[in-house]
């Protein structure tokens, strides 16, 4: 009888931590996502300067993500911007997010 509760505490337990990694990674995603397409609408198609583009994803990134930590963290990194290419990116970890610019689609992720 112990044998069947201890069983089922490491499955519950395996699967909750499961869980909340994967609900981790998919906020880092999303966070990154979000921060690259603001940055190619905000130069690409709004044709803002930084200051302002930076001003507004302070106060959007701020509402939207729940993770302080997170939120440092993506603050922290930053994005390189090519003007040539019309491509914002975002590194991070075993992320790399390219949101890039065309007159036929606008901004769209690159695989």
């Amino acid at each position: 009888m112990s044998r069947n509760i201890y069983n089922t505490l490491i499955i519950f337990t395996s699967f909750f931590f499961i869980n909340i990694s994967t609900a981790k990674s998919d906020e880092t995603l999303i966070g990154l996502n979000a921060s690259a397409k603001h940055y190619c609408v905000c130069f690409f198609i709004s044709e803002m300067k930084s200051d302002y583009c930076d001003e507004a994803y302070d106060r959007v990134i701020t509402a939207s993500v729940s993770d302080d930590e997170l939120y440092s963290q993506i603050k922290l990194l930053g994005y390189n911007k090519d003007e040539v290419g019309k491509e914002i990116s975002i590194e991070y970890g075993e992320y790399n997010i390219v949101s890039v610019f065309t007159e036929d689609t606008g901004c769209y992720f690159k695989k």
